[in-house]
Formats: C-alpha cells, sequence, structure tokens
C-alpha cells in the first residue's frame, strides 16, 4: 500500500505537462450511461489559461496499477489562490458526452442500427479505434426509415440503443478509454475476485469488499407485443414472452405489459424478439446487490467475483451496473486557502456500487422515448424528369423541407401511405399527389418514422385551380394531362345564387357504362354540338316523344334502311318535295289510296281520278316506256363499335344494357292504330332480295 504522505491519485492530461495535484474527487458510472466525474485539483500555476484544457484527453488515476478512469475534459474552472496553490475544478467526461451538444434533423433510409450510430460516431471523429460492437448472432435487419427529429446525436443513438435492447459500457486505459456495445452477457468481461471483509475486522492488506446486501422484488411475468404489416393486413403480428423469476407459474401474481409495437416489428420471429427483450427489461431489477468497497478495480459493465461471504450462494459473479466513486489527499495541501470547502477532507479511496446476478440479462430502461410529432408540411419528391412516381399501394416520397442531405430527391423518403375517402377490395378513391405538390404528413401515434399523408394545400407554385376570393362558391375538381401538361380534365360545381351550374370537362374522351338505366330529366333546353361523326345503336325498342315542332336539317345525303316494315300516320298533311326525281319502288304491289281525289300530274298533263270519275288532260296513248327514274343506293349504319376511329379507353362494345325509354308507348291520344297488310313470306324475300330495303327521301 502506498505510504499515507504519498498521492495516490494522478490526474494526466494528454500534451500537456503535469501541472496538478488532485485534491479529492467524485464520480458516477453505470451501463448504458455516460460516466461523470468532477475532480478538485490544486496547481501551483495561477494564470492557467482555462480553455486550453477543453476537449482534451485525460486520466484519472485511482492506484499506480493503472485503475482509473479515461475520459475527455468537458468543464474547466478556477477557484481561489492562496500564497502558492490555486484551486481549479475539471469535469471528465466520455467523448461520446460531446455528442450531447449537436443537435440535428436528418433521415437515414435503409440502414442497420449499427450502421447508422457508426455513421453517426465517425462524424464526430470517434474512430473504428474508440467503440466497438460485440454483438452476438441474433439478425438485425435494416430498418427502411429512421428520423433523427429535434434530438441531441447523443439522445439519439442512446434511443436506438435501447430500441433494439443493446447495452454499452467503456473500457479504460491510461492512454483511451473504448466504447463498448452489447446485446448479451457474454460481451462484458470478468474482474479478479474481490474477498468480502465486513466493516469493523481488521483492516485488509488488500483492496476489500466492506458492505454487501441483496435485496429482491416482484416484476412482470408476461409481456405480450401486438404489430402490423398493411401489406398483409389478415396476419395478427402478436408475439408474448413469459417467465417466472422466483418459482413456477401459479405461486406469484401473474402481471402482463401489453403494448401495441407500432410498427417496431413485420414478422413473428422479430416479435418474439421485441416481447423477450422487454420482459428482460422488467426482470431485471428483481434482484439487486448494494455494496461498498475501497477495491479501484471495480468499473461498471464488468462482473465482479464476490469471495469469503457467510453466504455461500452470494460468492459468485455479480454484473456491476453502477458505481459511485469517491477519493481525497488533503496532504496535497501544505496551506490553508480561506474557506475553500466546508468539511474537512477523509483520505482515501472508496466505491458504492450495485450489481445483478451474473445470469440475469441487463436490458437498458427506455429513458429516451421517440419524438412525438403532430404533423408538417413536406414536398413530393422523384426522378428527374417524372411527374408522377408512385408505387403499387399509391404510395409517394417526399422532401421535408427541413432536410437538406443532398443527393437522389427519390431517396429524400420511404414510401409514404396516402390516406384516402374510401379504400375497398379494388373499390374506392384514387388520388395520387404529383412531384412538385405541397402535401401534409402526418405521423401515426405521433412516431416520425411512421408518415402518412392526409392532403394537399396550394402555395404560390402550386396556385388554386380557379381563382379566389372571385371564385369562392365554387367547388373544383380539375386535373392535369401528364406528362407536359397542356390539358386538363375538369368537374366543377358553382353554388353562386343565381348562377348554379356544375361544369364538366374532358380534355380527350369521356366514356361512360350504365349497367341498367339512364334516366335524363331536363328541365328547359338541351343544346348539343358534335364536331364528327355520331353513331348509336338501340337494341330494344325506341320511343320518341317530340310535344311541339321538329325541325331537322341535313346537308348531305339521308339513308334509312328498315328490315321490316314501314308505317307513318300524319295527322293532316303530307307534303314531300324533289329537287329533281322522286321514285317510288316496291318489288310486289303498290297501292296509292285517297279518299276523295288522286291526282297524277307531271310534262303539262294530269290524270285525276275521283268519285266522278276518270279523266286526264289529253287521250291516254298505248306504248311508250317507262322513265329512266334514280337508282338504289344502299348505305348500312355503323354501331359504335365499328367506328372508324376507336373509342380512347373503351375496352369493347356495353353488352347487357337495355336502352328502354319510359316516355310515349303507343300512337297520340285520339288517333287510330295504322292498318297493317299481310304479306306472304315468299313475296317478303323476293321485295328484299330484289329492293335490299326502301329509300324514301323526306
Amino acid at each position: 500500500m502506498p505510504a499515507p504522505s504519498a498521492a495516490q491519485f494522478r490526474f494526466t492530461i494528454d500534451s500537456l505537462p503535469d501541472e496538478f495535484d488532485v485534491l479529492a474527487f467524485e464520480g458516477t458510472e453505470a451501463i448504458s450511461r455516460p460516466f461523470e466525474f468532477r475532480i478538485r485539483l490544486v496547481s501551483e500555476h495561477a494564470e492557467l489559461a482555462l480553455e486550453r484544457f477543453l476537449h482534451r484527453p485525460a486520466f484519472l488515476a485511482f492506484d499506480t496499477l493503472g485503475n482509473g478512469i479515461h475520459g475527455q475534459i468537458a468543464d474547466f474552472a478556477v477557484g481561489e489562490s492562496g500564497q502558492r496553490l490555486t484551486h481549479y475544478h475539471a469535469t471528465l467526461m466520455p467523448r461520446l458526452s460531446s455528442l450531447d451538444l449537436a443537435f440535428n434533423r436528418r433521415i437515414f433510409q435503409r440502414r442497420t442500427v449499427r450502421q447508422i450510430i457508426t455513421e453517426v460516431l465517425k462524424l464526430h471523429g470517434l474512430l473504428e479505434d474508440a467503440f466497438r460492437f460485440q454483438l452476438g448472432p441474433t439478425e438485425y435487419p435494416p430498418r427502411d426509415y429512421c428520423t433523427q427529429y429535434e434530438e441531441s446525436d447523443l439522445a439519439f443513438i442512446q434511443r436506438l440503443f435501447e430500441e433494439e435492447g443493446w447495452h454499452y459500457h467503456f473500457e479504460h486505459g491510461p492512454q483511451q478509454h473504448v466504447l463498448v456495445v452489447g446485446d448479451d452477457q457474454s460481451r462484458f468481461r470478468s474482474l479478479p475476485p474481490t474477498p468480502f471483509v465486513p466493516d469493523g475486522a481488521m483492516v485488509a492488506d488488500e483492496p476489500t469488499i466492506r458492505t454487501f446486501s441483496v435485496r429482491v422484488r416482484g416484476a412482470t411475468s408476461r409481456v405480450t407485443r401486438r404489430d402490423h404489416d398493411f401489406e398483409k393486413p389478415r396476419l395478427t403480428l402478436e408475439s408474448a414472452a413469459r417467465h417466472y423469476p422466483f418459482g413456477e407459474e401459479g405461486t406469484q401474481p401473474d402481471r402482463e405489459d401489453y403494448a401495441y409495437a407500432q410498427g417496431r416489428f413485420l414478422t413473428l420471429a422479430q416479435g418474439r424478439q421485441t416481447a423477450q427483450r422487454a420482459l428482460q427489461r422488467r426482470q431485471r431489477d428483481t434482484c439487486v446487490a448494494e455494496g461498498g468497497s475501497n477495491q479501484p478495480a471495480l468499473v461498471s459493465g464488468h462482473f465482479m467475483r464476490l469471495k469469503n461471504h457467510g453466504r455461500g450462494c452470494w460468492n459468485q459473479r455479480w454484473l456491476l451496473t453502477w458505481l459511485r466513486h469517491e477519493g481525497s489527499q488533503p496532504q496535497v495541501l501544505e496551506e490553508a486557502i480561506g474557506n475553500v470547502e466546508d468539511q474537512p477532507l477523509e483520505q482515501g479511496y472508496g466505491n458504492r456500487f450495485k450489481a445483478i446476478p451474473w445470469d440475469v440479462f441487463y436490458r437498458p430502461s427506455v429513458r429516451h422515448r421517440r419524438p412525438l410529432l403532430v404533423s408538417e408540411t413536406a414536398t413530393v419528391s422523384g426522378p428527374q424528369g417524372r411527374e408522377i412516381h408512385c408505387d403499387e399501394y399509391g404510395r409517394v416520397k417526399v422532401r421535408f423541407h427541413w432536410d437538406r442531405a443532398e443527393g437522389n430527391p427519390e431517396r429524400s423518403s420511404c414510401w409514404v401511405r396516402v390516406a384516402t375517402g374510401w379504400a375497398g377490395d379494388g373499390f374506392g378513391t384514387q388520388l395520387i399527389p404529383r412531384v412538385g405538390m405541397e402535401v401534409v404528413v402526418t405521423f401515426l401515434a405521433g412516431d416520425p418514422d411512421q408518415p402518412l399523408i392526409t392532403g394537399c394545400v396550394p402555395n404560390q407554385a402550386n396556385p388554386v385551380p380557379h381563382g379566389l376570393p372571385v371564385n369562392d362558391t365554387r367547388s373544383v375538381f380539375k386535373s392535369r394531362s401528364s406528362p407536359g401538361g397542356g390539358g386538363s380534365n375538369e368537374l366543377h360545381i358553382e353554388d353562386r345564387k343565381g348562377a348554379e351550374r356544375i361544369y364538366l370537362r374532358a380534355e380527350r374522351d369521356l366514356f361512360a357504362n350504365v349497367r341498367n338505366d339512364h334516366v335524363l330529366e331536363i328541365g328547359r333546353d338541351q343544346r348539343i354540338t358534335l364536331a364528327g361523326q355520331r353513331y348509336s345503336e338501340v337494341r330494344g325498342e325506341e320511343h320518341h316523344t317530340v310535344g311541339g315542332h321538329r325541325v331537322t336539317q341535313l346537308d348531305a345525303d339521308d339513308f334509312l334502311t328498315i328490315n321490316g316494315s314501314l308505317h307513318a300516320q300524319v295527322g293532316e298533311t303530307l307534303v314531300i318535295r324533289a329537287g329533281q326525281v322522286l321514285q317510288l319502288e316496291c318489288a310486289g304491289a303498290l297501292t296509292v289510296k285517297s279518299g276523295t281525289q288522286l291526282t297524277l300530274e307531271g310534262g303539262g298533263h294530269f290524270l285525276r281520278i275521283g268519285a266522278d270519275g276518270i279523266f286526264s288532260s289529253i287521250p291516254i296513248e298505248q306504248g311508250g316506256g317507262p322513265g329512266p327514274g334514280a337508282a338504289l343506293r344502299y348505305k348500312p349504319a355503323r354501331r359504335p363499335g365499328e367506328a372508324d376511329e376507336p373509342v380512347a379507353g373503351r375496352t369493347g362494345p356495353l353488352t347487357d344494357v337495355a336502352a328502354i325509354s319510359q316516355g310515349a308507348t303507343g300512337p297520340p291520344a285520339g288517333s287510330s292504330p295504322l292498318p297493317i297488310g299481310v304479306l306472304c313470306k315468299r313475296c317478303f324475300l323476293q321485295a328484299q332480295a330484289q329492293a335490299r330495303g326502301l329509300a324514301i327521301r323526306l
């Protein structure tokens, strides 16, 4: 042991001469927490430049055997001065603690937690020799989307550690300290055995454990976790873990911890791991040992082996989870310097510790929760030149306004689902936000890793389709042709009093498919302008009633083909006038009947048949021949499916459609039905073969 007057503790600063003596120190360290030591120093130099000590690596030695704490100076202050000595105060913390000074918003995609943490550490100058991952065989798949949102870099990586169930501790040496990350008990090193010598016993020549006690407490016995995968919505993702630390089931209360994981796992295997590690976290402190010693080799994240205790079952390995170190050597003071300290210092080193049995898995407590977000706006992103960029679920990618990462805009976010007014099995609404639109993004349960688009908002680059507030009574749905723009489809509803209307515009084709009835009621006028051709087909009957005049003008020919008979009834006068030739032709009998008089007039002569006889303007001569007449021109009607130009978007003719009018079903009131003549089948077929129809020019 060192002589009572010898300095046991030393404080060495990298690249600086030994300028200080350690007067006293106190500090705490624990698994999965940065350590912090406050050191009181004295020096013969009263005017040291304080800033040159900041961030300097330093080592606080507890003894001459190399036990101690290595870190970097996070805080340095000067105190009172005496005739020869000046007091200084230093705070020693790990390099990891400096990450608490950096805050960021950024997105990591398709990266494992190990890759994310490594990238963050390297950005702060912690290279491969400053940290080490010691993970077991468990697979940790990449995270599709991981967001750091207004967290310090330290809080961010600690949150990731806690979510994965990883622990970390530090290994110390005179020249450096190393961050060690692990996920099971095999990653902790063992320290040499330390004997138990209770207080009041003879002073030992070696470091000993002076006090040691154990307490037990109840804990959760079951953990159940449930999650949901929208790509497998009918799969129940639920996993559970059960363990009774002090006996079998039924011998102690059954207490369950149930929670919805909110996107933490997508397979049952991942769910089992999540539930198991949550249960291990809940049961970590069911058995805790507390004690005190003067063993300077004790450090958190290591197995301490107790020996010579009266309870033999306690003479085993214990995992040190927390320590508080204290030390003082007042002999370095050679003078009194005011009332620097309120209490006298006791010389020597001591610590207090907490530990758990070696076979109890250590899982860190969840102290860093994910930030809770309500909503933000972002801009839809996509590859260069693409106006619409989505996947099979209608998801799009966005770039948040705060995202300053350079590179491919397509990688600015994960695929983000878009909420719609309706979503069923092959039916619902489908509106895809386009590249450049500003959208409102909410977050499921406030989780920044679970974004959801709930709508779009206009801005200066994307104004409203109809100017406001002039058109404030108008509800508009207007699209734009893509790619390239230049056209649009539109439906808008105008609710301005006295000018109400519904406007429908198709940039190219309008296709309507009515599987049953189509009823159209118009209170006033209907105007239809057709720039091209019109084709229609009625597979049943067609009834058409006009209450007033019907005026029809044809600027070319009119072709009428009737495969049956034509019956026309005129209430008063029928006038047919042809500019050149009027020809009636039939394959059978032609009957012209008049109730009072029939007159044939042509070439300046006439033939009149009436009740008083048959009269001719000249005598009727025998001989001569028939006039040449006009040849029959036949043009069959085309059905809609046989049009010259195919209808865009149509997959085939309509089927099973009955276009039956609900209007008049018979002749006008007060009229008598038309007489229907009888024609034999042979005559009808002969006439059809010769004339192929009857052409009447009206």
